[in-house]
């Protein structure tokens, strides 16, 4: 699941949701020089525009302002610290032969499920020593196949189902025509520690260690703006679930697209911080981490927040992906692998 951090502790927040973009400097790329992943000029893309401010704020809104500029320098510190500590990552030989060769990734992540796809964690003293934020090569991951070769320029999310003006947003459109949120959310996979749950039973699942939890400030586009461009029909009209689509094609089900989905009183509530993210500890993401856009759903276990994001469906029953429905489905404690496969279906 995922927990965010209040955005009133950010001074840039709230003027960043009436359009003002307070980018983070991007560092070097580690990305080979043939890879679909650039680092790009935000702060020349973004559109910098000002927003009027109240001069009769109170002397309280101003020390929370205060509060979250340091918050906000503190953060910038972690991730440039972050970045000096780390070794250069590298083309992995056990990535040789595979469709993630061309991916440079951190020698020092552990792999739990072989060479092929990639699945990893940090060795936990890592983790722990680089504190809250966690650098994004150190970051767990949790992949089901080849991770697609994706291109800024080319890429665009639909959105479609029940909304009265269905749309395709390129990515500099979702740049830069729309409002962005930035927070620090904590991620962890729904597995996390599994190894221990192993030793008492075995389940279907992989060994995960205890470093499969990330912090990371991400920075999108709030889902409610998307939605509400694109006009989601009412409840009443049966618009009760949004779906949410990856690119991968992967073989559960026989075949499908990675899918999930939420209840639609969700997707619309801005408190709930839900994001199509693009930037991560002030950087694009990486591939690994759904280069060029993703979900981030705050308060959700990981397998909700579809990487690589391509379609998002307005629709009345919740996602049918094999993946949704069947891979990351929270069932009570007393259900086993064998009770489940038994009452839903094998």
């Amino acid at each position: 699941m995922a927990a965010s951090v209040e955005n009133r502790q950010f001074a840039h927040l709230e003027s960043a949701l009436n359009g003002v973009v307070r980018p983070f400097k991007t560092g070097p790329t580690t990305h080979r020089s043939d890879s679909p992943v650039r680092t790009r000029n935000f702060r020349a893309a973004f559109p910098q525009r000002h927003v009027a401010m109240d001069d009769g704020s109170s002397d309280e809104e101003e020390d929370e302002g205060s509060d979250g500029e340091k918050k906000e320098a503190e953060y910038r510190v972690m991730i440039r610290r972050g970045k000096s500590e780390l070794e250069p990552s590298i083309s992995d030989p056990r990535d040789d032969g595979t469709a993630d060769s061309w991916i440079e990734r951190n020698p020092s992540m552990i792999r739990l499920t072989g060479k092929h796809p990639f699945n990893s964690e940090p060795p936990l003293t890592r983790l722990m020593h680089h504190g809250f934020i966690t650098p994004v090569p150190l970051h767990y991951v949790r992949n089901h196949g080849p991770v697609p070769r994706a291109s800024w320029a080319d890429w665009a999310v639909e959105v479609t189902g029940m909304v009265k003006r269905p749309a395709c947003f390129t990515m500099d459109q979702l740049v830069n025509e729309f409002p962005s949120r930035e927070f620090a959310a904590t991620l962890v996979c729904a597995g996390n520690r599994r190894k221990e749950q192993n030793l008492v039973k075995q389940t279907i699942g992989f060994n995960w260690g205890a470093a499969a939890i990330s912090t990371s400030v991400w920075r999108g586009v709030p889902l409610c703006a998307l939605l509400k461009r694109v006009g989601i029909m009412s409840r009443r009209s049966g618009a009760l679930n949004v779906c949410f689509e990856g690119a991968e094609d992967l073989p559960g089900g026989g075949g499908s697209k990675y899918g999930t989905s939420l209840r639609a009183e969700v997707a619309m509530d801005p408190s709930r911080d839900i994001i199509l993210a693009y930037m991560q500890n002030g950087d694009v993401l990486a591939p690994d981490h759904g280069f060029p856009v993703r979900m981030i759903i705050p308060g959700f276990i990981g397998g909700r927040m579809v990487k690589w994001l391509k379609r998002i469906i307005v629709t009345t029953q919740e996602s049918d992906s094999y993946y949704h429905y069947k891979d990351n489905r929270v069932l009570p404690s007393h259900v086993d692998a064998e009770l489940a496969n038994a009452e839903y279906g094998t």
